[in-house]
């Protein structure tokens, strides 16, 4: 490997803020970098903007761009990021954020000086969706140099713990090794990506540092709330997602923080139902109450949940809604909808 880090971009329709993204990783006061950019086969001239900065910048002869053959999508992107990455270690930055100048050298030092798998930082999110206020999410200083402590922090804390893959660096031998892969899917790929590394990981380092800057914008895929229409496609692909890492949690079934993973996923699952209950006449073609139900179906059965050494309580109630008869189902997660302040 000729680099030190690889920093990973899948570009697709970004040409109002690639610009920004691309000055943001070139200016890194840290020197061995490769800057990654993989062509996902946009037509508004993100790519364009790329070759220029790779004619003109200082930085320019570090930045490889790959073509894929048709548009892909960012899970299939990163995949190929892993797969052609020279770096010693991976960052993934997305093609409309920005990051600070000392984020990888900060990164870096503390990934080399405890050898760890994983190092992540905190950021900030600025919702140029609803034109609300930023909002910063910062870790504590933790060093989880453990097996299981840093799964059993981020599936504890699922509520603030950053489902993204991006803002965190990790040793690529460690990525390709644990054969860890982004799932081809339009939603939430990041989630399955953290989800399918956290208990892989045995070191790892969280740190106070804001960093990385994430842009939440519209028309973005990750975005629904300016449509007028929803399609029942789109949103049974976001569940779906859900139900892959429930398949997943069998493989975990007899680790401390299980208990925690599966309720982590079923108020995922409640979630989304609420959003489709709130967004239902939106959503065409309608999507059916069997169909709600089936999404909050728990990974676990009855006999697993009463030997949960804890969560045992909320993961039985989760359970049981999960089985209530139809015509009870739905008022049951609309009360809890409105507890939640959710609908």
């Amino acid at each position: 490997m000729s680099y030190e880090v690889t920093i990973g971009i899948p570009a697709y329709q970004a040409a109002d803020y690639i610009e920004a993204t691309m000055q943001s990783a070139l200016a890194q006061t840290y020197g061995s970098i490769e800057f990654l950019i993989i062509d996902d086969c946009g037509n508004d001239g993100t790519i364009d903007i790329v070759e220029r900065l790779k004619a003109e910048h200082p930085r320019g002869s570090d930045i490889r761009i790959l073509h894929n053959e048709h548009n892909l999508g960012v899970g299939p992107s990163r995949n190929r990021i892993i797969d052609e990455a020279q770096g010693r270690y991976l960052y993934f930055l997305d093609s409309d954020d920005v990051i600070e100048p000392d984020t990888i050298e900060i990164l870096i030092g503390e990934a080399t000086e405890h050898n760890a798998d994983v190092v992540y930082a905190s950021y900030e999110k600025i919702d140029n969706v609803n034109n609300t206020s930023t909002e910063t999410h910062q870790y504590p200083r933790l060093d989880l140099l453990q097996q299981d402590e840093f799964a059993a922090y981020a599936f504890r804390n699922y509520s603030t713990f950053q489902v993204s893959a991006c803002n965190c660096l990790i040793n690529l031998t460690f990525l390709r090794d644990a054969k860890i892969r982004f799932i081809d899917s339009m939603f939430w790929e990041d989630m399955a990506f953290t989800y399918d590394m956290a208990p892989k990981v045995k070191r790892a380092i969280l740190l106070p540092n804001i960093t990385y800057h994430y842009q939440c914008r519209p028309n973005s895929l990750s975005n629904y709330q300016d449509r007028e229409v929803l399609h029942r496609e789109e949103i049974l692909k976001n569940a779906s997602t859900i139900d892959y890492l429930k398949w997943k949690s069998r493989a975990i079934k007899r680790k401390p923080y299980i208990a925690s993973f599966c309720y982590d996923l079923q108020m995922n699952s409640f979630y989304i139902v609420c959003y489709i209950l709130k967004h239902q006449q939106r959503i065409v073609p309608t999507i059916q109450n069997r169909v709600l139900r089936h999404i909050m179906r728990h990974p676990m059965s009855l006999r697993e949940i009463f030997k949960l050494p804890h969560r045992r309580s909320s993961n039985l109630a989760l359970w049981q809604i999960s089985h209530l008869p139809l015509f009870l189902f739905i008022p049951v997660i609309r009360i809890m909808g409105k507890i939640k302040r959710v609908l």
